[in-house]
């Protein structure tokens, strides 16, 4: 069986595990499966039985063109867990005031702790957290909080739901219900700017979380629904611009940055100090299982949302 993996390092680690009958080629249109976060049109080949991505969304992935040549799409499990725990601390992070409080005690301010003006922090106990997406994220982020005395609400995509799952139409009924908003979903052509301003109009004094992809909320309706508090605060672990090498880069072309209720993170929900490692064994467990004929962990094409 024959794979082309476009990232060297992960390349050279399979390399060297000397799976039996797997080879690697410098040419992806000579390949059986591609190992990559890409797949367009162009990359196809008539041996080519599907795509493995090492990573989390597939954005990147060409779903019409996959389905076109009936391929198969798989994905490494292990950074779905993960950027769920990102999630998660970005959300406990936010309401918790977490970098508020440190950075005022690192000057010797207790946040008037002795008076009237003390700044309290928001609680995730007795509210309702909406999950924007319930694929391997999502629902990893709703067992990882299930031990909290929380609700939880998502919207029907025709999947089978946890019996307490409260299930709703639309964006509009999720936001209606849920005081947090926590976002994985994929950025597709329906996800593209949902967020809007007329939707974040809609979440006064509620809470968005988001480690899916920044495109998902217009940015200039982002930015002034924190700016005038309409939003009650935003954490993200994903952006709209993104340095190509080394260079300084801000994460916005508005000043989301300078904003008190605005608590963010490098895009980074999915490498730990073991993931490289955890990937690269997920990857040859998942090479073994197609040179043996075992498809069953593709992923359904049709409901990837």
């Amino acid at each position: 069986m024959k794979i082309f993996a476009k990232h060297l390092p992960t390349r050279i680690a399979l390399e060297a595990k000397n799976i039996e009958d797997i080879e690697f080629v410098d040419n992806k249109l000579e390949a059986n499966f591609i190992i990559d976060g890409h797949y367009r049109k162009m990359d196809y080949n008539e041996n080519l039985k599907g795509v493995i991505i090492p990573y989390t969304g597939h954005n990147g992935i060409d779903l019409d063109a996959m389905k076109e040549n009936g391929l198969m799409l798989f994905v490494t499990p292990t950074r779905s867990k993960y950027v769920a725990e990102k999630a998660i601390a970005l959300t406990f992070g936010l309401l918790g005031k977490v970098v508020e409080y440190h950075t005022l005690l690192k000057v010797g301010n207790w946040n008037q702790r002795n008076t009237q003006k003390r700044i309290p922090w928001t609680s995730i106990q007795n509210r309702t957290i909406g999950l924007f997406g319930y694929g391997r994220i999502g629902s990893r982020i709703h067992k990882m909080l299930s031990g909290f005395d929380v609700d939880f609400a998502t919207i029907d995509r025709g999947k089978e739901y946890p019996e307490e799952m409260l299930v709703v139409k639309n964006l509009t009924n999720l936001i209606q219900v849920s005081d947090i908003i926590i976002i994985s979903t994929p950025l597709n052509e329906e996800t593209r700017g949902v967020f809007d301003k007329n939707k974040l109009a809609r979440m006064k004094r509620k809470y968005l979380i988001n480690v899916a992809r920044g495109a998902i909320l217009d940015e200039e309706a982002l930015y002034d629904a924190l700016k005038n508090n309409t939003l009650r605060g935003y954490a993200s672990d994903v952006w709209y611009n993104y340095p190509k090498g080394k260079e300084i880069q801000l994460p916005s072309m508005y000043p989301i940055y300078e904003l008190d209720n605005v608590l963010m993170s490098n895009h980074s929900g999915g490498y730990t100090e073991t993931t490289n490692e955890e990937v690269n064994s997920d990857l040859e467990e998942t090479l073994i299982k197609l040179r043996d004929g075992h498809y069953d962990d593709q992923l359904d094409l049709d409901h990837l949302l």
